[in-house]
């Protein structure tokens, strides 16, 4: 089988399980179980540039990550997917700084004079369909998140967000695609990278 029918099955197949799993207060306890390991192995720190996401279709939230760095002093940006397909980051503009963009995502509003980010992050948020434990990341199929993580050049630490529903033993990939550093979940923190250590904590 051809990889790209391998990713388009194993989307299939998440989004089928994502829509039989358990009742929606079992998602939402996972995703704040999530999030606070997330925040215990990525503490935010003052004036560090960080790249969010803003949830939607059954991702993990990041509303507690967004606090806490805002709290910490961290500065955050959030992605819109621009007329080239690329995607540029822009500053968390408050709750009433959003609207949908041509996907139906959730984008930030982007303010009169102020240019979009494609560089320059510590640390990027990376919502994915399926990662696996070597940290490969199947997306949506738009190839955003890898030509942007590819234009990173390795100068920011990227961890995939996601339940543990979403670790799957393999992720096909293509030779463009990007992995993540690490994955962390609501049971676990997976450290895949060089840049980090290869360890498994709970």
């Amino acid at each position: 089988m051809l990889v790209a029918e391998r990713k388009a099955q194993l989307r299939r197949t998440e989004r089928n399980r994502m829509k039989s799993c358990a009742r929606k207060e079992a998602l939402a306890v996972a995703s704040v179980a999530a999030q606070e390991r997330f925040l215990a192995a990525f503490p935010p720190e003052a004036g560090r540039r960080v790249a969010l996401y803003a949830a939607v279709g059954g991702e993990v939230g990041t509303e507690r990550i967004r606090a806490a760095c805002l709290a910490a002093g961290a500065l955050l940006f959030y992605p819109r997917i621009m007329e080239d397909g690329e995607l540029s980051f822009y500053p968390d503009g408050g709750d009433d700084g959003w609207e949908r963009g041509k996907y139906g995502l959730l984008e930030p509003k982007v303010p009169p004079g102020v240019a979009g980010l494609r560089e320059g992050f510590d640390l990027v948020v990376v919502p994915g369909v399926a990662f696996d434990s070597r940290g490969r990341r199947l997306g949506k199929g738009l190839g955003c998140y890898d030509r942007f993580l590819h234009g990173l050049a390795g100068t920011a630490v990227a961890v995939g967000l996601a339940y543990s529903r979403q670790l799957v033993p393999e992720v096909p990939v293509d030779s463009w695609d990007m992995p993540v550093d690490a994955v962390v979940t609501e049971t676990e923190v997976l450290r895949v990278s060089r840049k980090l250590r290869k360890e498994r904590t709970k």
